[in-house]
């Protein structure tokens, strides 16, 4: 019984070996191929496929060529329908220097394609072809980097940005010069110094993250500095000032500010601004919107100067004979500590494209200071060399800052940003509204001045800014 079972396995292993196909050696992984056995082995192939004998029973063989006696074996040089351009060598002779084959047609030089192209084969028609094809691909090129979504977190590691500022509100009107005594008729003034042109500044902020949608940042803008400057001229001495009320008081004015051929004045201003705030970001669920609240502190630096400058005749009454003049300079600063709050309200236009608004606003402590300096040719006379008066202050102000602002993402590390920006700034002191009318006691004994500074003045900036937001 034992042997017959063994009889019966050993029948049935062989039938699975061999009648089964016969693919135990057929080119499965592992098998041993032709390329390992040498190709007049058949071991590659099926076991069924092998006679006893080693033949192949049923293989096809291919048919021998007919060989034809009169056909000679095929010469060097293109086949047919190659271009004659490549010679009878087949040889291409931009390879060896020569003039190369029209790109469109094959041909060489004036001898292709109606002439258009030169004598290297160059095409000028290809190659406006392949300007067109670069404009019609550029709007794909400049299609704003949405990966992410058009939902993706608002979020920057630092912007650099170039800012134009021009004030639209400033100093009010304070005229210095008039021609004639008491005649109203003023030739120069603030008006004249007008610094409401827009100037180019930098706006920079680095942004620190601090936990899921929040973050420090650290902001600064400013290098502006306005400049401007005014001059009239008379061939008769008939220039009178603010400092005698325009020659009535005294009657006819002083020797060194009035009776003048020429009086200038001129008017600068430079402003610069720090802050540091936490900014808390926040997004609704469905996409449309995004924005942050945001508290900190702020500083900002306001610095102005004027300069009041009369010219007249010779004094000749005087020890020290020269030319008359009057310098009245009056320099203010205003700086500016406070605490502001604000936030954000963005848009998801587009993936990559958001348009938002932002406002901030605050109050502050504005230590103002105001310092004049008067020299004129009568003052060595007096035993001083000039006149110096000084006021320090510290009042409340205000700063609110409202910016509509768009971002256009280029790619994931870089993205185009610009804004327009509206500053209001309260309670400042500007030079040109802290020239003192009332003349120095050394000119007019009993006039009663009295150093001030007036830093009630507000002031409007406006302007653009562009430049690009980095994140890494």
């Amino acid at each position: 019984m034992r042997l017959l079972k063994g009889w019966k396995l050993t029948l049935m292993a062989s039938m699975t070996l061999v009648g089964s196909s016969g693919h135990v050696l057929a080119q499965k992984p592992g098998s041993l191929g032709s390329d390992m056995l040498g190709p007049s082995s058949t071991s590659s192939l099926p076991v069924s496929y092998v006679g006893d004998d080693g033949s192949m029973p049923g293989a096809m063989v291919a048919p021998a060529m007919p060989t034809d006696p009169t056909m000679s074996p095929m010469p060097y040089g293109p086949p047919p329908g190659y271009p004659a351009a490549y010679g009878p060598e087949g040889m291409d002779p931009s390879m060896m220097g020569g003039p190369q084959p029209c790109p469109e047609c094959g041909g060489i030089g004036g001898g292709c394609g109606g002439g258009h192209c030169d004598g290297f084969g160059r095409s000028l028609t290809g190659l406006l072809s392949h300007m067109r094809g670069c404009v019609a691909g550029l709007p794909i090129s400049l299609a704003p980097y949405g990966e992410g979504g058009i939902a993706t977190q608002r979020w920057y590691d630092a912007s650099i940005e170039v800012i134009g500022l021009a004030r639209t509100t400033g100093a009010s009107t304070f005229n210095t010069s008039s021609i004639g005594i008491g005649t109203g008729d003023f030739v120069l003034g603030s008006d004249n110094v007008p610094i409401d042109g827009m100037n180019a500044g930098l706006m920079t902020q680095l942004n620190i993250q601090t936990g899921p949608g929040s973050n420090i940042e650290i902001l600064y803008f400013g290098l502006d500095d306005w400049n401007q400057s005014a001059s009239v001229f008379r061939q008769q001495a008939d220039l009178y000032s603010f400092i005698s009320d325009f020659g009535t008081l005294p009657a006819g004015g002083f020797d060194d500010s009035d009776r003048s051929l020429q009086h200038t004045l001129s008017y600068s201003s430079e402003l610069h601004n720090g802050e540091l705030s936490f900014r808390r970001r926040w997004a609704e669920p469905y996409g449309f919107f995004q924005g942050s609240f945001l508290t900190g502190v702020r500083y900002l630096d306001l610095d102005e100067s004027s300069v009041f400058t009369a010219e007249g005749l010779n004094n000749n009454g005087a020890a020290n004979n020269g030319p008359r003049f009057f310098d009245y300079s009056v320099n203010t600063t205003n700086s500016l500590v406070g605490w502001q709050v604000g936030g954000d309200l963005w848009y998801n236009w587009l993936p990559g494209v958001k348009v938002g608004c932002e406002l901030k606003t605050g109050i502050y402590n504005n230590r103002s200071q105001q310092h004049s300096t008067i020299f004129a040719n009568s003052l060595p006379g007096f035993g001083i060399p000039e006149i110096n008066e000084s006021v320090v202050e510290n009042t409340a102000a205000y700063i609110t800052q409202l910016s509509p602002q768009l971002v256009y993402r280029l790619s994931y590390s870089v993205a185009f940003r610009t804004s327009y920006q509206v500053i209001w700034v309260d309670n400042v002191a500007l030079a040109v509204n802290n020239y003192n009318s009332t003349p120095p006691s050394l000119f007019l004994p009993g006039a009663g001045r009295v150093p001030t500074i007036n830093n009630k003045s507000d002031i409007v900036y406006n302007g653009l800014t562009a430049g690009v937001e980095l994140m890494w």
